[in-house]
């Protein structure tokens, strides 16, 4: 399973992809970037309450966050909406692809609709070692978080540069 960074750059990335053309780096756009890298994120909340890997981890939880997005300002904004839930599915998705080695292995993806937990064989993203008291953990992690950069960053960076260039026309 991806680490915080990896999921941060690709809910950056899902959400750009679904905002359309935005300044970017504009201070607006920065609090969107940072909007959509908390959501990449979020879903991990349920560590603190023993329930990882289920119900935030799916696309029923996305389609919520985008609902509350998307009415949060007062008036709909359905494209913040969508861009919201899609920075959430994106967790969804590197968490899929991801190895898991405690079980119940995989996530509860299609909750509410299903309550099966799903788990790709791709294993894109190795399991995050918990045992932080021993090297052999960091070195691990360290491979996982260059793994992750080294597919999510080169995307991350192709969307932004695309909705820059794309606000400028």
């Amino acid at each position: 399973m991806p680490s915080p960074i990896g999921h941060a750059l690709a809910g950056i990335a899902a959400g750009c992809a679904v905002a359309g053309p935005r300044p970017v780096f504009a201070p607006s756009g920065r609090r969107r970037l940072a909007l959509f890298a908390l959501f990449g994120m979020l879903a991990d909340v349920d560590l603190l309450f023993g329930l990882h890997s289920m119900y935030t981890h799916s696309l029923g939880a996305a389609v919520l966050v985008g609902a509350a997005a998307a009415l949060a300002g007062g008036r709909a904004d359905l494209r913040l909406g969508a861009a919201a839930a899609a920075a959430w599915g994106s967790h969804v998705l590197l968490d899929w692809l991801g190895a898991d080695d405690g079980a119940p292995y995989g996530i509860l993806a299609l909750w509410p609709l299903s309550d099966a937990y799903l788990l790709s064989d791709r294993n894109w993203f190795p399991a995050v070692c918990r045992e932080f008291a021993e090297a052999r953990c960091w070195l691990h992690n360290a491979r996982g978080l260059l793994r992750e950069l080294t597919l999510l960053l080169p995307v991350t960076t192709a969307v932004l540069l695309a909705a820059t260039r794309a606000y400028r026309r």
